[in-house]
């Protein structure tokens, strides 16, 4: 991130917001980059570097809500995908850009498609990765049991058991309490999800046994090191599994309710990154809004990778990007 400056910005709603930048060369777009749970703006730092600067894009990214340097609310209702994206308009606005491309990996996905919609007159194009286009259903609720139960039949197991620990009163304390043993069942090998976060108690029993397991390559000691540094401050986890209690809790359910319905489609050149062995974000979901006929102008990339595809394989999510970019702009 040496090559960005930055900045902060103290949003309407009340947070300061931290986030880095590099303007763009002439008329080249400028791409919002939105990380995911429980990450950092650095995970992008290798397309940033290597293929985003070099080809004259424009980049802001963002210490999203509830981690770094940016306000870590602990209240829920705070991490409304409709405040937050009003939190990123304001800092478009602050920097003086008509349109921009977000671009969200995980629960960065969340925030930078709900970006398109509330704003989707801000936005060129959209990027997601690992987390397809979530169609906005206020009329149906989102259920945690049904999901498990939906996914059993498709996929054979429940893609998302381990919200179970993340909406837990406990678990925050829990995962806070065995960071070296969290790491692991997030940077394992993808098939190790299978028997963690897609499996009953399979991460709570992981991490209270302070199992370990080795790690992708990617996931360096120094990487590690400054991950544990940033969850050891308070509040830790309580802020960022808010990402998770919104979606159980109904807040992500009212904010859908405020969503243009002209914005549902995205009307914008699109593109899907994502990794064949995520064996939570599956990269098929995506299908439904395809068959839908809602994203008309997608491009899908999908590589041998799990979660963090663009991090495991960084020349595959440079080129793919920038190949993409400069088809569309």
């Amino acid at each position: 991130m040496d090559n960005l400056e930055k900045k902060t910005l103290d949003v309407s709603r009340g947070f300061t917001y931290t986030y880095y930048i590099s303007p763009a060369k002439g008329n080249k777009p400028t791409l919002v980059l939105i990380h995911g749970f429980p990450d950092a703006p650095d995970t992008f730092e290798d397309a940033i570097r290597d293929y985003l600067l070099p080809n004259g894009y424009g980049v802001i990214a963002i210490d999203c809500l509830g981690y770094n340097g940016t306000s870590k609310p602990t209240d829920t209702e705070s991490y409304s995908f409709q405040g937050m994206a009003q939190d990123l308009k304001e800092i478009v606005d602050k920097e003086g850009l008509d349109k921009v491309v977000p671009v969200g990996h995980d629960w960065g996905s969340g925030v930078a498609q709900r970006f398109y919609n509330f704003h989707a007159d801000r936005c060129a194009g959209l990027v997601l990765m690992a987390v397809s286009y979530l169609i906005p259903t206020p009329d149906q609720p989102f259920n945690l049991d049904g999901v498990l139960q939906f996914t059993q039949g498709i996929f054979g197991y429940g893609i998302y058991w381990y919200w179970k620990l993340f909406t837990a009163e406990d678990g925050a304390q829990v995962m806070g309490s065995h960071l070296d043993s969290m790491w692991d069942v997030a940077h394992g090998d993808p098939e190790t999800w299978l028997e963690t976060l897609c499996k009953k108690d399979g991460v709570r029993d992981f991490l209270v046994a302070d199992k370990r397991q080795p790690t992708m390559s990617y996931a360096t000691e120094e990487r590690k090191q400054k991950w544990i540094a940033s969850l050891k401050k308070p509040p830790g986890f309580d802020a960022p599994l808010n990402y998770y209690r919104a979606m159980t809790s109904g807040v992500q359910d009212e904010a859908s309710r405020h969503i243009p319905k002209e914005n549902i489609p995205i009307n914008v050149p699109f593109l899907f990154f994502g990794g064949q062995r995520d064996y939570v974000c599956r990269p098929e979901m995506l299908q439904t809004s395809l068959d839908a006929g809602l994203i008309p102008d997608c491009t899908n990339v999908v590589i041998d990778s799990g979660h963090w595809a663009h991090l495991d394989k960084p020349k595959e999510f440079g080129e793919a990007i920038v190949g993409w970019l400069k088809e569309k702009f």
